[in-house]
């Protein structure tokens, strides 16, 4: 790897850091800011489940618009996704308490933030296309290990000072990803919607509708996700919730959060190597296995001493099938398709949190915390089953 590789992909790395560094601000801490705020489990569930469903329909716009335009590319989008982004961590900065355009800045919030991830990781397919070589797994655990201090000083911050500083630490998470952005840009110096290497787009993207009838077990696969992350996300959405009915506090939380991000880092690192040795549908059905069991294992815990070990599989399982997924569309999906390809798969994902969002308010207002956690593993089996099922190898389409 040259000096100038080995920069773009650090500068790479500490995107994806700090990236993740405000989804633990956006999305983990959530909860905390926004009952903080006066808002109850059911209304929390509508907010994010609306933040989550304006993200998912968000997300394959702007990635039709980085497959098709000559004119739109992929720094572009990450420019005007993070200005909203700060703009709107001004606001709830600047307007305390139960204001009425509350909950729609926090749902735009979660869109603009949850709208960059698939747009981080078409940058590195740009960057790979501009000759530059990417370790995606190592970038992306480079996110973890970022989140994982972030979560353990955010909880014990908002415990001893209150939720109220969370906007301040997401504008400065914002602020680092456009400073990197930035440095990343000068260097590769493309202009927008065309490689270093073509210059242009070498075919004409698909449509939505031309590119599930050309991806068919693809799109099965990622609806299997879809439901591996209902109860991914109904833990991650909830876990303040979670954390509280075994004994524990915004700390705990904090803590956990930044142990599950720990968890992630060897596998993410690693990828890369293990990717070399086996399959990429066999590294997809292994991790959808042990997502079940992670689900399966946290409905049982009774303390937090069980959540931990429950989370342990955390490394077989999240941290396994995020690279995967990457992976797969890169092996899969027609070259002009990636970000379209990239923008499903991150969108089911979130469709599994809408989901979570939705559902998952309801049925901690009207059920246990055991049980609808039992509910969640149930789910995951599901998807796990779908994914053991279509996650066999498919030729590209062209």
């Amino acid at each position: 790897m040259t000096q100038r590789q080995g920069s773009l992909n650090l500068q790479y790395a500490a995107v994806q850091g700090f990236y993740w560094m405000g989804i633990c601000v956006c999305i983990s801490f959530a909860a905390v800011f926004l009952q903080h705020r006066g808002y109850s489990n059911s209304a929390l569930g509508f907010v994010m489940a609306c933040g989550n469903i304006a993200g998912f329909l968000l997300s394959p716009v702007l990635a039709a618009l980085v497959d098709r335009s000559q004119r739109v590319g992929v720094f572009s989008c990450l420019w005007a996704l993070l200005l909203l982004q700060g703009l709107l961590l001004l606001f709830f900065r600047l307007v305390p308490g139960r204001s009425a355009l509350l909950p729609l800045a926090y749902c735009l919030y979660m869109a603009a933030a949850i709208a960059v991830n698939p747009m981080i990781t078409q940058l590195s397919l740009e960057l790979e296309k501009s000759g530059v070589q990417i370790n995606y797994g190592a970038a992306r655990g480079t996110g973890s290990i970022a989140f994982a201090p972030t979560a353990l000083l955010l909880g014990a911050v908002t415990e001893r000072f209150g939720p109220e500083l969370l906007p301040i630490a997401g504008l400065a998470c914002v602020f680092f990803q456009c400073a990197m952005l930035l440095a990343l840009s000068l260097q590769l110096r493309v202009p927008a919607g065309q490689t270093a290497a073509s210059g242009k787009k070498s075919t004409e993207a698909s449509s939505l509708p031309e590119f599930i009838r050309k991806n068919r077990r693809f799109c099965f696969l990622m609806l299997g996700v879809a439901l591996l992350f209902f109860a991914h996300n109904l833990v991650n959405n909830y876990l303040i919730n979670v954390v509280r009915n075994v004994g524990g506090n915004a700390a705990s939380m904090g803590g956990l959060n930044a142990f599950m991000a720990l968890m992630e880092v060897p596998a993410m690192f690693l990828y890369d190597r293990l990717s070399r040795r086996f399959s990429c549908p066999g590294t997809l059905r292994f991790a959808a296995v042990f997502f079940a069991l992670k689900a399966l294992c946290i409905a049982l815990s009774a303390s937090m001493g069980a959540l931990y070990a429950a989370h342990l599989l955390q490394a077989f399982s999240f941290a396994v099938i995020t690279p995967a997924c990457v992976r797969y569309v890169n092996l899969y999906i027609d070259s002009c398709d990636s970000a379209k390809g990239q923008s499903i798969s991150y969108g089911m994902t979130t469709l599994g949190s809408i989901f979570a969002s939705s559902l998952g308010g309801l049925m901690f207002d009207k059920l246990s915390v055991g049980a609808t956690l039992l509910v969640g593993a149930a789910v995951s089996a599901l998807g796990a089953a779908v994914c053991l099922s279509f996650s066999k190898s498919q030729k590209r389409s062209a």
